[in-house]
């Protein structure tokens, strides 16, 4: 499931949506907080004693009034304490709300992020449900499902339940585009390439704005050492999709390896503005101010591309030694 994320401006904007969907959801049974507790005090102790029907309403009035004017600690209270009882009382709509209000309060925070993979993998698995409960005949059960296998690495498991979904549905977007890349993440044979190509052109005949099958396309052709047919679906990718890395990634690199490093820059630098965590797009882009005599460009290029590996590396390892136990060089042990 991707996130959820809220563009806010202001503190008032912020409540409008939160409070249209929990007086929506907790208008009833309004509890009464003590009067030495504030409402968020009081519907914070209520929801962390599962009293959840009290606790909404009272936190909906707490979210009603200034929420800066909240301790911190107080504010993670009541918004983790919130989201559990939203999800127990089943109120999807209060629980997302206040995940995001979370998230914003807390940005990047581990415990926020944690609570939220499980929330949304919750709310995925009882939509899910609910969908094959209300229409177990639909096609889309059949594209669960192949999602399903997808998701579980069952490669032609997945390919075989899409192309029942094709016989049912033939003309429905992003299909052929999964089958091409579940056929790309299979060992490669003598034809692999031709199957998933064929994929990706067959999808773009359903949907032609599909931007990532365009740059597949781009992909294999520069494979098979067609440069010029690769830059072509690299500009119609860019051209669907502005905001994918992948395709201007893909076309500067077709263009410096035709030794046309100035015309390469471009997007190369566009690639590295939307992907600064890449190192790779940061050393072809090094390469190709090389190539053009650029040397302070080329210098702190290779200086990006030598720090984003090392993140990756350290990343790498932290997350290898938390899930094996291993601690830190410098821990202790502790």
């Amino acid at each position: 499931m991707g996130r959820v994320c809220f563009n806010v401006v202001s503190e008032s904007t912020m409540r409008r949506p939160i409070l249209a969907v929990l007086f929506a959801a907790f208008s009833i049974g309004m509890a009464i907080a003590a009067p030495e507790q504030s409402a968020a005090e009081r519907g914070t102790e209520l929801a962390e004693h599962g009293k959840c029907a009290d606790a909404m309403p009272l936190i909906h009035e707490a979210l009603e009034q200034d929420t800066q004017a909240l301790d911190s600690n107080l504010k993670r209270r009541m918004g983790a304490a919130g989201v559990r009882c939203a999800m127990m009382l089943n109120h999807q709509g209060a629980a997302t709300v206040l995940l995001a209000w979370l998230e914003q309060e807390f940005p990047h925070d581990p415990e926020i992020l944690f609570m939220a993979t499980h929330v949304f993998s919750d709310l995925s698995a009882r939509s899910s449900q609910e969908l094959m409960d209300a229409a177990p005949d639909s096609p889309l059960v059949v594209e669960l499902n192949a999602e399903n296998f997808e998701k579980h690495g069952e490669w032609k498991k997945a390919i075989a339940e899409y192309r029942v979904l094709l016989v049912r549905e033939p003309q429905m977007p992003g299909i052929h585009y999964r089958i091409g890349q579940i056929i790309l993440n299979l060992p490669a044979t003598a034809t692999s390439n031709d199957e998933a190509g064929k994929e990706f052109q067959q999808e773009l005949k359903v949907y032609p704005q599909n931007a990532g099958a365009e740059y597949f396309l781009g992909e294999l052709a520069r494979k098979g050492g067609h440069l010029p047919q690769a830059m072509d679906h690299y500009r119609n990718a860019t051209k669907i999709n502005a905001g994918l890395p992948e395709p201007y990634f893909g076309l500067g690199r077709c263009l410096l390896d035709s030794d046309r490093a100035a015309d390469a820059v471009g997007p190369l630098e566009t690639a590295a503005r939307l992907a600064p965590a890449n190192p790779t797009v940061h050393l072809t882009l090094a390469h190709a101010y090389q190539e053009l005599g650029r040397k302070e460009d080329a210098a702190r290029e290779f200086a990006l591309q030598k720090s984003a590996a090392q993140k990756i590396q350290q990343n790498t390892e932290t997350v290898k030694r938390n899930v094996s136990g291993v601690p830190a060089p410098d821990s202790g042990g502790k």
